[in-house]
């Protein structure tokens, strides 16, 4: 009987487990390097950017601002969540899965970038 709850109570556990792993190694946003390595108008689109607000200056330029997701995820955090479940027999679990779920929350940065008349990028500002 004892042999069996412990089976059970393992399967349970293994198919339970790593939810703070997954979690965490969700990667999703956009980083700033891939931002400062946008070119065009186009590639800050693909990038994920939603444009929130368009206007032309004095010089005829357009300046636009976009709303961009903050990346998330970490290679680190879910190797340090995998360590953290094997080293406790999977307990970390129950104090893993709420910080990250906390620390997934979707936060955004705006960006004011200025394009020349080929809609080249000429300038970015982090608002």
């Amino acid at each position: 009987m004892n042999r069996r709850f412990a089976l059970l109570l393992s399967c349970v556990s293994l198919t339970l487990s790593s939810c703070s792993v997954v979690m965490a190694s969700n990667k999703s946003g956009t980083d700033l390097e891939s931002l400062q390595n946008a070119t065009s108008r186009m590639q800050l689109i693909a990038l994920g950017a939603e444009p929130t607000s368009t206007d032309k200056s004095d010089a005829g330029e357009l300046v636009e601002t976009y709303r961009l997701q903050k990346e998330r995820g970490s290679i680190a955090r879910a190797f340090m969540h995998g360590m953290l479940d094997l080293s406790t027999a999977f307990l970390w679990e129950l104090a893993g899965t709420p910080i990250e779920f906390s620390l997934d929350q979707q936060k955004f940065y705006s960006v004011k970038v200025t394009f020349d008349e080929s809609e080249h990028i000429k300038k970015i500002e982090l608002n």
